[in-house]
């Protein structure tokens, strides 16, 4: 009997997924139609240098996408951000179709790139004989994401599904590093997610299996320490001190010692100064000093991020920081602030919800399941200034690769077409899965 029973569940189960697959194989027949297209146009936009001090760049890549999105129905303009952020703004397409309907959806992803236009690594190219893996700047991070998103929409359309269908797209000209105040640069993006209820954002997936369904929040933190200048042959002495070199080294010791092993929670210094004068460019990432080694040093500065997992860790370790920097080595003095960039994107049921919602149609596609990547392995990105004010939200559901923000930055071309017909489908039927 048990050998029966088994043998009906597997039909059954057997039933479903043709089903499934059979009800929306006109989606994943024109995916596999448009396959080399789609590759096609992720070529042009990587060709577009857009790294995000490229304002031109950016718009040129905003100014490629925007017919696409105009000749499937999208009213498109572009939300400028002030002249003296140096920033290209957010391309914004706006299609509502069902004014009765509760599901608007809000569709995320960047224009912009990690690498300036005097970077080595511009063009597409492809790395193997068979054309299934490419590199190139963006090619997952984010023009992998662009392209599936547009055409999961021509999927729609051609089905003749794109009609009923409420969906703002957001494309960011600036997710790379956004310009501050993020209460300026975020403020077209935050609008708009009030306006919708499920959040889709298309950052690069880290393998085939995994999914967003929270982020860590990130603050960034200044560390000033000063001391008194003097000759080397006196350091320690009473009325000499430590310096302000051994200052900054010891609050960063202390902090690295009491908060290191806290789970979820990481503390980075990026880049530390110490000697006299220290000035840091922050936009350049770089600094400057001046120093001898035969000078007890007056000055030392350190900037740095913490991750957290939620508002409440973040203020632990702003606590401790703080604590710390109280605690003076002799004739120094420390002081610290802080900064709040990303705010988390908290992990909720309703997240989890569509996590399932896209499992089910991925086993049906490939017979893998989908799982949530750990909140330690991602940083933040733009659904995190918006998911509080969503129903659900969830990630990464762009095409996967490697290398990410290096000049071995490749996408698995063969995930496009998955992650393409994941998206259709799912735009498709929610919430009747």
């Amino acid at each position: 009997m048990n050998k029966y029973f088994l043998l009906a569940s597997l039909l059954s189960i057997s039933q479903y997924v043709f089903a499934d697959i059979k009800d929306n194989q006109d989606i994943i027949s024109y995916t596999k139609d448009k396959k080399n297209e789609q590759i096609s146009l992720l070529k042009e936009l990587v060709d577009i240098n857009s790294g995000t001090e490229n304002k031109q760049g950016v718009i040129a890549v905003g100014e490629k996408v925007k017919p696409l999105l105009e000749n499937l129905g999208f009213k498109v303009e572009w939300k400028e951000l002030p002249e003296g952020m140096k920033h290209a703004g957010s391309l914004i397409a706006t299609k509502t179709n069902n004014s009765s309907s509760k599901e608007k959806f809000l569709v995320i992803a960047h224009l912009d790139t990690v690498f300036p236009s005097d970077s080595s690594f511009q063009k597409f190219e492809y790395i193997d004989d068979k054309k299934k893996f490419a590199k190139g700047p963006g090619v997952i991070d984010d023009k992998g994401g662009i392209v599936t998103i547009i055409y999961a929409l021509k999927a729609l359309d051609h089905i003749n599904e794109l009609k009923n269908k409420n969906i703002t797209i957001v494309l960011v000209g600036d997710e790379e590093l956004a310009a501050k105040p993020t209460d300026i640069s975020r403020k077209s993006l935050i609008d708009v997610a009030k306006d919708n209820s499920i959040a889709l954002g298309f950052e690069f997936a880290l393998n085939d299996n995994q999914l967003i369904t929270n982020r860590r929040g990130l603050s960034e933190w200044y560390i000033n320490s000063s001391g008194k200048q003097s000759h080397s042959s006196r350091i320690f002495e009473k009325d000499v001190g430590y310096g302000a070199i051994f200052a900054i080294a010891n609050t960063l010791n202390e902090i690295q010692k009491e908060l290191s092993h806290t789970n979820g929670l990481t503390i980075n210094p990026g880049i530390l100064l110490g000697g006299s004068h220290p000035i840091e460019d922050i936009e350049q990432g770089s600094g400057k000093v001046d120093g001898k080694k035969t000078i007890v040093s007056n000055n030392a500065i350190a900037h740095g991020d913490i991750r957290y997992l939620n508002e409440n860790q973040r203020d632990y370790a702003k606590k401790i920081m703080t604590r710390i920097t109280l605690n003076n080595l002799p004739l120094t003095e420390t002081t610290i602030s802080f900064k709040d960039i990303i705010p988390t994107m908290a992990e909720t049921s309703a997240n989890k919800d569509l996590l399932e919602s896209f499992n089910q149609i991925n086993k049906n596609l490939t017979h893998k399941s989908l799982s949530a990547v750990p909140s330690n392995d991602r940083g933040g990105a733009d659904i995190s200034y918006i998911s509080k004010y969503m129903e659900g939200a969830i990630d990464g559901l762009g095409p996967w690769g490697t290398g990410a923000h290096t000049e071995k930055e490749t996408i698995d071309l063969d995930s496009l077409e998955t992650v393409t017909n994941r998206t259709a489908i799912f735009l498709k039927n929610y919430p009747n899965f």
